[in-house]
C-alpha cells in the first residue's frame, strides 16, 4: 500500500464461484462486502503448501471436509494435486474450501498461518497461489495491526482502519495483494486494540464526489506531504495535496541516513589473470547495499551470474525537485566482476584478465536508484543532503515511503495531541466526507451438502484395441475404446523396442470408440508395437498395446506432401537398425557469421505461398532435395527465395542445412545470413532482448548514442527514430510511438526487445524458442 497508487490486478473476483457472506440487519437487510486477497507476502513463491483444517468445510461445493484434517496441495505441471499424507486425493484445476459456518472457530492454516473465510487455490505458473475471500471488516482486522503498531493511540488506529477500508472498497471487485503494493494483510493475526478500532469504525469510509477515495498512506512524510501527480504522474486529486505537516515527529523512524564506501574491493595485490585464486575469499567492504545492487543486476541484464561489486564511484541526486520537495533524478555508477553460475567461468578480457563491467546511469529517475540501493536504505525521495569524501558517500533524508495521503507517524502525533479520528482524516484528506458507522448482523449459516454414499469409481480402461490397414491411403488405423474422458498418448516402437514415432501426445479424448491414423508410405516392413496410454483427471493411468505387421509395402521413399496436415504430421522415413550402435559423431561446428542460411526440401513437392498461410495463393513449387535460400521466418513459415521466386514454405517441409545454434548459443539470422549483433541475446520474462546498435547496423541502418540524455538515434535514409533509455516513449518519423517494452542498459549495452525493433524500424522478427534462433529481416 505504501508503494504505489495504481496497482496491477492479476485475478478477478467471480461471484458465481466465491460465496457472498450476507449480513442481515434487524430493520433492513444490509450486505457486508467481501474482499478477495491474493496471498504471497508471507507464503512467497512455492509449488507446494500444507493446509490444516479447523472446523467443517466443503471442497469445491460438493465434498465435505472434516475438521482436524491436514493436506498438501502441489502444483504439478500447471494442475493442482491434493494429497493426504502420500495418498493422492484429487487432481483439479482449482481447489476451493468454504466453511460450513463463517466464524473464528473455522480456520484454514496455510503453512501454519491461520485464515478465515473461503480459500481458493489456483496454479500460478509453477506455483500454488491461494486467494482468501472474507467479509470486509475481518479483512481490515488482519490489516491494521500489520500496517500500524497496535499499541498506538486508539484514534490513530481508527484513522488507519478507515483509510485501509476505504482503499479496499475503492478497488471494487478486484483481487487485492497482501503485500505493501496494496496493504499488508496477515490473515487471522488480530490484536485486541486494533480490532476495537475496526469495530468502532465499522463500515466507515472516506468519500469524495459520491465515490470512495483512493486513501493512500505511507509510514512517514518527513514533515511535508507529496501529491499523487508528483509521485505517480496520475490525474491530480484535490484531496491529496502538498502541505506542511507539523504533526510529523522527528525521530529515528522518520529520518534516515546511510554511508557507502566508494571502493568495495581493493584490487591491489589481486592477480586479475587468476580470479579463481581469490574469488571465494574476497568480499565487499559493505554488506547490505552491494547485496541489493547484485540482486538488481541479476534481474536486469545479468541473470544466472555471481557478481562482486568492485566500486560505486558515483551516487548523487540532482537539485531538480518536485513541488513537494522530493528528488526527481540522479546519477549512479557501479563497477563489478561477473562469473557464470552454470559454467563457473569468469568473464574475461582478450588478454585473459577478468573483465571489469561498468553500469553508468546519468539523469535517471530517482525510483531506479532507490530500487538499486534498496527501499529500506533510501527510505524516501525527501533527500536532505548528499556529501562525499575521497573514500565515502553519505546520503541523508526524511520520511519513509511515498509521502502521499496520510502519514502513519503523523496520525499518531495528532492522536497523541488529542485530535479525534475525523480531525486526523480531515487534515490528511481535505474535502472528503466520512460515512456513518454501519452495524452488520452475523453471517447466515450456508447450506452444507449432505454427504452422499460414495459411489464405486470404475477404473479407467482402454479396451477393444485393434488395427486395420487402409491400402488405398497407405495408412494403419488404430482403433480403441475409452470408458472415460482422458488424455491420450499413442506411441509406436519397432521390433527392437526403439521409439519410431508418436501419433498424439496428451491429447484430450472423449469417452467412446476412437481412431487414430498412421501414414506408413515411407515406413519399412516389419512388426510394430502400438501403445495407447491414457490418464484421467483423477490421475488414474492405464494402457493397452497392439501389434501390427507391415508386409509388401513399397520401398522407403519420401511421401508426396505439399502442406502439413493438422491431423497427419509429416512422417520422416525410418531407417532399420541392423548395424551395431555406434558412438555419436562429433557435432557439426556452428555456422560462422556471414553464412547464408539454406534449407533442403524434405518432401516430394513443397508449395511456395504468396504469404505465410496455407490459404494464400501458390506462386511456385520446390521439389525433393532442392535447396532454397531462407530469408526469415513468419509464424510457421520460412520466407524463402527459390531462383527468382520469393514466397513462404511451411517450416515442416524444409530441413535447414547448417547447424545454427545449440542450447548455449542463440543464433541471430538477419536477412538470411548468420549475424553478429555484438552481444548475446537476453531472454527475460518470455521476452527476448538484443543489442540495439548491433541489430540495426546489421539491418543496414545507422546508430548513435547520446550519453548525457540516455538517448539512442537510429537513421534509415531520411527517416529518424529516437528512443530513450528506460522509457516507452519513442519518436518515429516525427511521430510519437508508445513502445511495448522500453530500451534498457544490459551488460553495458543498450538492449531492446524484438517487438521494439518491429515497432520502430519495422523489422520483421521471430523468436524460435525450440531451435534457439532469432530471425530478423527488413
Amino acid at each position: 500500500m505504501r508503494k504505489c497508487l495504481t496497482v496491477i490486478i492479476l485475478f478477478l473476483l467471480v461471484f458465481t464461484t466465491i460465496p457472498v457472506y450476507q449480513m442481515e440487519g434487524t430493520a433492513q437487510s444490509v450486505q457486508q462486502p467481501n474482499v478477495s486477497v491474493r496471498l504471497s507476502n508471507y507464503l512467497g513463491n512455492v509449488n507446494e503448501v500444507q493446509i490444516q483444517i479447523t472446523g467443517n468445510y466443503v471442497l469445491n461445493q460438493t465434498i465435505p471436509v472434516e475438521s482436524g484434517k491436514t493436506y498438501r496441495i502441489k502444483n504439478e505441471n500447471g494442475t493442482l494435486v491434493m494429497f493426504e499424507g502420500t495418498k493422492k486425493l484429487h487432481t483439479l484445476n482449482e481447489i476451493t474450501f468454504v466453511p460450513s459456518i463463517y466464524n473464528e472457530q473455522h480456520q484454514i492454516r496455510i503453512n501454519n498461518r491461520p485464515y478465515l473465510g473461503t480459500m481458493k487455490f489456483v496454479p500460478q505458473g509453477s506455483f500454488v497461489r491461494p486467494v482468501n475471500t472474507l467479509p470486509m471488516e475481518d479483512y481490515i482486522k488482519g490489516v491494521v495491526p500489520h500496517e500500524m503498531p497496535a499499541s498506538w493511540n486508539l484514534e490513530a488506529l481508527k484513522a488507519q482502519a478507515i483509510a485501509a477500508r476505504t482503499y479496499a472498497a475503492s478497488q471494487g471487485t478486484k483481487v487485492i495483494e497482501d503485500t505493501v503494493s496494496n496493504q499488508v494483510y496477515a490473515g487471522y493475526a488480530w490484536n485486541q486494540n486494533s480490532t476495537k478500532a475496526v469495530n468502532d469504525t465499522s463500515g466507515q469510509t472516506l468519500m469524495f464526489g459520491g465515490k470512495n477515495i483512493s486513501a493512500v498512506y505511507s509510514s512517514s512524510n518527513g514533515g511535508r506531504t507529496e501529491s499523487n501527480v508528483n509521485a505517480w504522474g496520475s490525474t491530480a486529486l484535490s484531496y491529496l495535496p502538498i502541505k506542511e505537516d507539523p504533526h510529523e515527529p522527528v525521530n529515528s523512524s522518520t529520518t534516515w541516513s546511510f554511508k557507502i564506501d566508494k571502493t568495495q574491493i581493493d584490487l591491489a595485490g589481486l592477480d586479475l589473470t587468476k580470479p579463481e585464486v581469490w574469488w571465494s575469499s574476497t568480499k565487499e567492504k559493505d554488506t547490505i547495499i552491494p547485496t541489493n545492487i547484485k540482486t538488481w543486476l541479476n534481474n536486469n541484464g545479468y541473470p544466472n551470474t555471481e557478481i562482486k561489486i568492485v566500486s560505486i564511484p558515483t551516487l548523487k541526486f540532482s537539485d531538480q525537485l518536485t513541488s513537494g520537495g522530493r528528488v526527481k533524478t540522479g546519477d549512479i555508477t557501479v563497477q563489478f566482476f561477473v562469473r557464470s553460475n552454470a559454467s563457473k567461468e569468469f568473464d574475461r578480457n582478450p588478454d585473459g584478465t577478468i573483465r571489469l563491467h561498468t553500469v553508468e546511469f546519468k539523469n535517471i529517475p530517482a525510483q531506479r536508484i532507490r530500487a538499486m540501493i534498496g527501499l529500506n536504505i533510501v527510505k524516501s525521495y525527501l533527500v536532505d543532503k548528499v556529501s562525499e569524501t575521497g573514500t565515502q558517500i553519505t546520503v541523508s533524508g526524511k520520511g519513509f515511503g511515498h509521502g502521499v495521503g496520510m502519514s502513519q507517524w503523523g496520525a499518531r502525533g495528532m492522536a497523541d495531541k488529542g485530535f479525534k479520528v475525523n480531525e486526523i482524516l480531515s487534515f490528511y484528506y481535505p474535502g472528503t466526507n466520512l460515512t456513518p458507522v454501519v452495524t452488520y448482523a452475523p453471517p447466515p449459516t450456508p447450506a452444507v451438502p449432505k454427504e452422499e454414499p460414495k459411489e464405486q469409481i470404475v477404473p479407467l480402461a482402454v479396451s477393444n484395441t485393434r488395427t486395420e490397414f487402409d491400402s488405398k491411403n497407405n495408412q494403419v488405423i488404430v482403433r480403441y475404446n475409452l470408458n472415460r474422458d482422458a488424455e491420450v498418448t499413442i506411441s509406436i516402437r519397432d521390433s527392437s523396442n526403439r521409439l519410431v514415432g508418436t501419433l498424439i501426445k496428451d491429447a484430450v479424448r472423449k469417452a467412446g470408440n476412437l481412431a487414430q491414423y498412421w501414414t506408413v508410405t515411407s515406413v519399412p516392413n516389419g512388426t510394430y508395437s502400438i501403445t495407447v496410454n491414457a490418464k484421467d483427471s483423477e490421475g488414474q493411468t492405464t494402457s493397452a498395446t497392439v501389434q501390427h505387421t507391415l508386409v509388401g509395402t513399397p520401398p522407403p521413399s519420401v511421401p508426396v506432401i505439399t502442406e502439413p496436415s493438422a491431423t497427419q504430421p509429416v512422417q520422416q522415413p525410418v531407417a532399420t537398425t541392423t548395424k551395431p550402435v555406434q558412438q555419436a559423431p562429433t557435432p557439426t561446428p556452428l555456422a560462422k557469421v556471414g553464412t547464408r542460411v539454406t534449407g533442403k526440401v524434405n518432401v516430394s513437392a513443397a508449395n511456395i505461398r504468396k504469404s505465410a498461410t496455407t490459404s494464400s495463393p501458390i506462386v511456385g513449387r520446390a521439389t525433393l532435395n532442392q535447396n532454397v535460400h531462407i530469408l526469415g521466418r513468419t509464424g510457421d513459415f520460412y520466407q524463402v527465395k527459390s531462383g527468382s521466386v520469393r514466397g513462404f514454405i511451411h517450416v515442416n517441409l524444409l530441413t535447414i542445412n547448417q547447424r545454427l545454434s545449440d542450447k548455449n548459443n542463440t543464433a541471430v539470422i538477419v536477412n538470411g545470413r548468420v549475424a553478429d549483433v555484438k552481444g548475446k541475446p537476453i531472454k527475460r520474462n518470455k521476452t527476448v532482448y538484443v543489442p540495439l546498435k548491433g541489430s540495426v547496423e546489421t539491418l543496414g541502418l545507422s546508430y548513435s548514442w547520446n550519453k548525457s540524455q540516455n538517448r539512442a538515434t537510429v537513421k534509415e535514409g531520411k527517416t529518424t527514430i529516437t528512443m530513450t533509455l528506460n522509457s516507452r516513449n519513442a519518436t518515429v518519423k516525427g511521430k510519437k510511438v508508445k513502445l511495448t517494452n522500453s530500451p534498457e542498459m544490459l551488460q553495458s549495452k543498450v538492449y531492446v526487445s524484438l517487438r521494439t525493433l518491429n515497432e520502430t524500424v519495422n523489422a520483421k522478427t521471430y523468436w524460435d524458442s525450440k531451435g534457439n534462433i532469432i530471425w530478423m529481416s527488413k
